[in-house]
């Protein structure tokens, strides 16, 4: 894959592509939005989660993969929240992709925008993976729409496993489309090791998007 850093005017949205390889005829591809965690904010901060975990763990699906630099505290700001939709449009109107076949995933602060983003936007997605991140209030109790799958380790210090399980219990409950993996032995900072539990997940994105043109 190609990785390109680039900003988005106006509103200087800086962020990171991971473009496949190929034919630039072929039909339109999948797209991957990725949220960083949390960290000191230098440019292109988006480029270490997209590097060091959802590059090696989903390159096999040939998608564009955008991660973006949140532009607020948090990607649940109203701030981050527009920009990123704004990107999602600009990369929706100038690239190949498959506007069906929209995965949005992000690990630790990124994995809390992805319940975010999931759930105030489910028109917008059609998969969603969170790693390690924190349920905002109030989404276990809502309609939930987007194919979702939780990947959390029961020995991450630093964010718990409990308010994780209990909100995917509430939406399995609810019928939410739900699967949940739990980890063990991996501690928050072990990003890496989420590598091939995030790999593992392609068949699940793959029975999804299955038949979507």
């Amino acid at each position: 894959m190609k990785i390109e850093q680039k900003m988005l005017f106006p509103g200087d949205q800086r962020y990171t592509l991971a473009v496949p390889m190929g034919d630039p005829d072929q039909k339109p591809v999948p797209l991957i939005l990725a949220l960083h965690f949390a960290g000191h904010g230098i440019p292109y901060y988006g480029r270490l989660l997209l590097e060091e975990l959802v590059v090696p763990a989903l390159r096999d699906l040939g998608a564009l993969i955008v991660a973006p630099d949140c532009t607020a505290s948090s990607w649940c700001d109203p701030q981050s929240e527009a920009d990123v939709l704004d990107l999602l449009d600009f990369v929706l109107a100038h690239y190949a992709v498959n506007a069906e076949k929209i995965l949005v995933t992000g690990y630790s602060m990124g994995g809390n925008g992805t319940w975010y983003l999931a759930a105030r936007h489910p028109d917008r997605f059609s998969a969603a993976v969170v790693m390690s991140g924190w349920p905002p209030e109030g989404v276990a109790r809502i309609n939930w729409k987007v194919p979702l799958y939780v990947i959390h380790s029961q020995d991450d210090e630093f964010i718990p496993l409990e308010p994780t399980r209990f909100t995917v219990n509430s939406l399995l409950e609810r019928g939410a489309e739900v699967e949940f993996r739990i980890l063990e032995g991996i501690t928050h900072f072990d990003m890496y090791r989420y590598i091939e539990p995030l790999k593992s997940v392609i068949p699940w994105i793959d029975s999804l998007w299955q038949g979507r043109a």
